[in-house]
C-alpha cells in the first residue's frame, strides 16, 4: 500500500508539471533485453532525464506484482488476468542447427524424426517446469513433440551458444538467430513444420497505464524494439 502510494503521488506530480518523474521497475526476457531494451533505456533517459528505470534481466516469468515491476516485456503466452496486455508483434519461431551437428546426426525430414532418431534438442527450461515439448505447425494444425535432450538452460543465449557448438537442435525466435542463418552458423532444420509464432508484447498491472511515465516507456520501447526486430530480420 506504502508503495502505491508513492507511485499515485509521483504520477500526481508529473501529470501537475507536465514533466514525467520518478522510478520504473522494468523486465525483460535476457536475449531480448540485451540485444533491444538495455541498449534503448540511455536515450529514453535522455529523452526523460527525471525518469529512472531499473531494469531486470531474466528469463523466468517474474512474479510483476509480488516484486513491483511496472512494466515485464514478455515473449509468450500470457494469461494473468490481473494484467494488461500491449501486443507489440508476432514472432516467427524456427528449429535451427549447426552444419557440424546436421552431419552428424542427420537431417530430420519430419517432426517425428526428432523423436525417433533421438536427436538432442536443446530446451529452456525453469525449476519446476514439469513438460519439455515443442509446438510445431503440420498440415492437421499446431501438434505437440515431446523431445528430449541431453542437457537444459534456463538462458536462451545459453541454448544458442550450444547450438553454435554443434551441441543440438534449439527452438528459437527467427529475429535472435537470423545473422547466424546469413552466416552459415546455423541452418534451418524442419522448414516446412516451423514452431507456432510467439507474441512479443508488454504487460503491466491495470492501474499503472495510470501514470504518464510508464505510458511513455510503454510508447518508446513498443516503437524501438519493432523496428529493430524487422531490421535484424532484414539483415539491417
Amino acid at each position: 500500500k506504502v508503495m502505491d502510494a508513492i507511485v499515485e503521488a509521483e504520477a500526481a506530480v508529473s501529470a501537475l508539471s507536465g514533466q514525467p518523474r520518478g522510478t520504473i521497475r522494468v523486465t525483460a526476457p535476457l536475449g531480448l533485453g540485451r540485444r533491444f531494451i538495455a541498449s534503448g533505456i540511455p536515450d529514453f533517459h535522455d529523452k526523460y532525464p527525471d525518469i529512472q528505470v531499473r531494469l531486470r534481466l531474466s528469463d523466468h516469468n517474474v512474479d510483476i506484482l509480488k516484486e513491483g515491476i511496472d512494466v515485464a516485456f514478455r515473449l509468450g503466452i500470457i494469461e494473468d488476468s490481473s494484467l494488461r496486455m500491449r501486443g507489440i508483434m508476432q514472432c516467427e519461431r524456427v528449429l535451427v542447427a549447426s552444419p557440424e551437428y546436421l552431419g552428424a546426426r542427420g537431417e530430420p525430414k519430419t517432426p517425428d524424426e526428432l523423436i525417433e532418431h533421438r536427436h538432442d534438442c536443446l530446451m529452456l527450461r525453469f525449476p519446476g517446469t514439469k513438460e519439455h515439448y515443442w509446438m510445431l505447425q503440420t498440415k492437421n494444425g499446431p501438434s505437440k513433440y515431446e523431445v528430449t535432450g541431453p542437457y537444459d538452460s534456463d538462458d536462451g543465449d545459453v541454448l544458442t551458444n550450444w547450438a553454435l557448438g554443434g551441441r543440438g537442435i534449439v527452438s528459437k525466435p527467427r529475429f535472435e538467430i537470423e545473422s547466424y542463418l546469413r552466416e552459415g552458423q546455423l541452418r534451418l532444420v524442419l522448414p516446412d513444420y516451423p514452431p507456432t509464432p510467439i507474441q512479443f508484447a508488454a504487460v503491466y498491472p491495470h492501474k499503472k497505464l495510470q501514470d504518464p511515465k510508464v505510458r511513455l516507456l510503454l510508447d518508446f520501447m513498443a516503437d524501438r524494439c519493432e523496428k529493430m526486430i524487422r531490421g535484424a530480420l532484414a539483415g539491417a
